[in-house]
Protein backbone atom coordinates (compact mmCIF):
# COMPACT_ATOMS: atom_id res chain seq x y z
CA UNK A 1 0.00 0.00 0.00
CA UNK A 2 1.15 3.75 -0.89
CA UNK A 3 2.02 6.45 1.73
CA UNK A 4 -1.40 8.10 -0.08
CA UNK A 5 -2.93 5.20 -0.05
CA UNK A 6 -2.60 5.08 4.03
CA UNK A 7 -3.02 9.08 4.40
CA UNK A 8 -6.28 9.00 2.28
CA UNK A 9 -7.71 6.23 4.29
CA UNK A 10 -6.35 8.15 8.19
CA UNK A 11 -8.15 11.26 6.70
CA UNK A 12 -11.55 9.57 6.46
CA UNK A 13 -11.35 7.85 9.39
CA UNK A 14 -10.45 10.97 11.28
CA UNK A 15 -13.36 13.16 9.66
CA UNK A 16 -15.63 10.09 10.70
CA UNK A 17 -14.91 10.42 13.87
CA UNK A 18 -14.63 13.97 14.18
CA UNK A 19 -18.31 13.79 12.44
CA UNK A 20 -19.43 10.74 14.85
CA UNK A 21 -17.99 12.74 18.03
CA UNK A 22 -19.52 16.22 17.35
CA UNK A 23 -22.88 14.33 16.55
CA UNK A 24 -23.23 11.80 19.08
CA UNK A 25 -26.30 13.01 20.94
CA UNK A 26 -28.08 13.79 17.60
CA UNK A 27 -27.17 10.17 16.60
CA UNK A 28 -28.63 8.86 19.83
CA UNK A 29 -25.25 8.00 21.59
CA UNK A 30 -25.16 11.17 23.46
CA UNK A 31 -26.97 12.66 26.65
CA UNK A 32 -28.26 14.91 25.69
CA UNK A 33 -28.27 17.82 22.51
CA UNK A 34 -27.81 21.02 24.74
CA UNK A 35 -23.69 20.02 25.82
CA UNK A 36 -21.12 18.32 24.39
CA UNK A 37 -19.35 15.93 27.14
CA UNK A 38 -15.52 15.68 27.74
CA UNK A 39 -16.35 12.40 25.74
CA UNK A 40 -17.17 13.84 22.72
CA UNK A 41 -14.20 16.54 22.89
CA UNK A 42 -12.08 13.61 23.55
CA UNK A 43 -13.33 11.87 19.99
CA UNK A 44 -13.54 15.14 18.53
CA UNK A 45 -9.91 15.83 19.23
CA UNK A 46 -8.52 12.59 18.31
CA UNK A 47 -10.48 12.28 14.98
CA UNK A 48 -8.72 15.12 14.14
CA UNK A 49 -5.70 14.27 14.93
CA UNK A 50 -6.07 11.57 12.63
CA UNK A 51 -7.62 13.39 10.18
CA UNK A 52 -4.27 15.73 10.24
CA UNK A 53 -1.69 12.83 10.12
CA UNK A 54 -3.64 11.44 7.20
CA UNK A 55 -3.79 14.94 5.30
CA UNK A 56 0.04 15.25 5.89
CA UNK A 57 0.72 11.27 4.57
CA UNK A 58 -1.40 12.48 1.70
CA UNK A 59 0.28 15.39 0.84
CA UNK A 60 3.68 14.45 1.71
CA UNK A 61 5.65 14.23 -1.64
CA UNK A 62 8.00 11.21 -2.41
CA UNK A 63 11.54 11.97 -2.32
CA UNK A 64 13.30 11.36 -5.86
Amino acid sequence: MSTKTIGLALLIIGILVLAVSLLADYLGLGSGPATIGWKQWIGAGVGLVVALVGLGFTLRRKKS
